[in-house]
């Protein structure tokens, strides 16, 4: 027991991020996501397999980021098809219409099969669906 107390101590703490799937928000979070892995804690950055998609193609983000032992990317559905535009002039209302129900669902399930277990959630501050899913699993959150 006193060993397992020991090593749950020693363990970095374990922060999800999750943006907006709009590009500046997905910006900004990656800017905080790095200054938090040269601080030495484990990341999760939590994209869209959408926007994931055009930051590798046209960013090589995956290159950048391989010096950060503890960040990985982790992708999930937007709930729309792939064919879909996605054009951000109507991005709220099909936020709100279409998507919330499926992302908050794929961040759910995310948070649960977590290992390490995630400690705390910086979300988007347009995502209050996540406050939702952290109250229920018990996880601090913080709005950014």
């Amino acid at each position: 027991m006193e060993e397992q107390d020991r090593s749950s101590q020693s363990r970095l703490p374990h922060v999800l991020i999750f943006p907006l799937p709009l590009q500046g928000h997905i910006n900004s979070m990656i800017k905080l996501g790095e200054l938090l892995a040269i601080a030495g804690l484990k990341l999760t950055f939590l994209n869209s397999h959408h926007n994931h998609e055009r930051l590798v193609k046209f960013n090589n983000i995956a290159a950048h980021f391989e010096r950060y032992p503890g960040f990985q990317f982790k992708t999930i559905t937007d709930g729309l098809p792939l064919d879909h535009p996605r054009s951000g002039r109507w991005f709220l209302a099909m936020f709100e219409d279409t998507m919330e129900l499926k992302i908050k669902q794929s961040l759910r399930e995310v948070l649960v099969n977590s290992s390490p277990p995630v400690d705390c959630i910086i979300a988007d501050g347009f995502s209050g669906f996540a406050l939702d899913v952290a109250k229920e699993l018990g996880i601090p959150i913080i709005f950014f």
